[in-house]
């Protein structure tokens, strides 16, 4: 903890510091650091946290000190995850099934994590990089888009990562962590969490939330601890207001669900009550009114629209949530953020300023991102499945195919990983 301090937050308490003593016009003179951080310093002390937590929980036996030394400088996790458990690493380094894999899957997973990250990443790079610097300069259509494709881009260029991972960590013989599981899928803030670094929110989950007392002290308490703990995974992400609001815009979003969905429980409860009591009425009298028959109708096909279009409502909603929190996520500060913010609803200046992209290809790669989205497991398990069942030649040829394309599609320069600056 004192490395990332020093690295990652020291240089953002001293300007805050500084911010203070300059508002009551106290003189100081505190040095500034230039220093470059670690790569992956952030998901290293995650790891190393982890380990002695559980140490210290007798839940994970002490190591030897090679086995530990492999666990805390795994390289393929080392940079940006995923967050591996250490009892499950234990298990696989020692395992001597080690490198029974499919080599199809790990294929799959190297394609994959190539057309993520140097084919779709590196295209939408070049939508977001000025947007998000000088928002005052873009129509709020092309803001919109904007926001739009760095949610698709973080998505893209991080799960790409993770597969890539994977991939390297099946061929040292330890099996894929799954990372992310179509998290715009969601149709919650909470069940995002659940598919989005899911290595990630475990952590939080066992080692944050939970010790701050979980659900296990009472509702208010069970929200403050939501609040404290996406407001800390938050930070953790980057020493910047920005970073904390997104944390703090998150916490609140999941209060809010835990709300909804607690009141909804009891709403359901007091209405398959009400229900009970009064349906052999509602029999009774629906077979003397042809009125009350028609309602029940009208009540059928109300319930039918609702179950069909409530799951594309939720997930709507929720994308559009996650979306605009990635707004203070991607900027440099705060104030930017609320620039981007506030062009993007101010419609009149579409009359002002013409739109700079080119809309059909990022749309093009917003379709081809969506189906990667809802169908990706399917896609990747026929892939590996006409790849299990051809000869080598086929697969060879297959395989050099997928390739080409990908490199084809690419650029000349891949932005870096996003995750590598955390």
């Amino acid at each position: 903890m004192i490395y990332l301090g020093f690295f990652k937050y020291y240089n953002f308490f001293i300007d805050s510091l500084q911010e203070v003593l300059n508002t009551f016009k106290i003189s100081s003179e505190i040095p500034i650091l230039q220093v470059l951080i670690p790569v992956g310093i952030s998901f290293y002390t995650f790891r190393v946290i982890a380990h002695l937590i559980d140490c210290y929980k007798n839940q994970l036996a002490c190591p030897k000190f090679l086995d530990y030394a492999v666990y805390i400088t795994y390289f393929p996790q080392i940079a940006s995850g995923p967050i591996a458990r250490a009892t499950e690493f234990y298990q696989q380094l020692n395992s001597e099934k080690k490198y029974n894999y499919q080599i199809e899957r790990v294929i799959i997973l190297i394609i994959s994590g190539l057309f993520k990250k140097y084919t779709l990443s590196s295209f939408l790079f070049n939508f977001i990089k000025v947007p998000f610097q000088l928002p005052e300069q873009y129509s709020s259509f092309d803001l919109i888009l904007a926001a739009l494709a760095y949610s698709c881009y973080i998505y893209v260029d991080f799960s790409g990562y993770s597969d890539l991972a994977n991939a390297i960590s099946s061929l040292l013989g330890f099996p894929p962590v799954l990372n992310f599981n179509m998290p715009y899928c969601a149709q919650s803030l909470q069940e995002f969490w659940r598919r989005w670094h899911i290595s990630l929110s475990e952590w939080l989950r066992d080692y944050l939330y939970i010790s701050l007392g979980g659900s296990r002290k009472g509702n208010l308490r069970k929200h403050f601890n939501l609040l404290i703990t996406m407001v800390i995974g938050g930070f953790w992400h980057g020493a910047g207001v920005n970073f904390l609001i997104w944390g703090f815009l998150h916490g609140i979003g999941l209060v809010f669900t835990h709300l909804v969905k607690d009141l909804m429980k009891n709403f359901q409860t007091k209405k398959q009550s009400y229900q009970s009591l009064t349906s052999s009425h509602i029999i009774v009298f629906s077979q003397r009114s042809q009125t009350q028959v028609w309602l029940n109708w009208c009540r059928f096909y109300f319930q039918q629209a609702v179950y069909i279009f409530k799951p594309i409502f939720a997930c709507a909603l929720t994308f559009s949530y996650v979306t605009l929190c990635w707004i203070f996520f991607n900027t440099s500060n705060w104030e930017t953020a609320l620039k981007f913010l506030q062009q993007m609803v101010n419609f009149s200046s579409n009359l002002e300023v013409r739109s700079q992209f080119n809309l059909w290809q990022l749309y093009i790669t917003f379709a081809i991102i969506f189906m990667m989205n809802f169908h990706g497991d399917k896609i990747s398990i026929y892939l590996q499945n006409i790849l299990a069942k051809r000869n080598f030649i086929v697969q060879a040829i297959l395989t050099s195919t997928l390739l080409y394309i990908v490199f084809r599609l690419g650029p000349n320069t891949v932005p870096p990983f996003v995750y590598f600056g955390f």
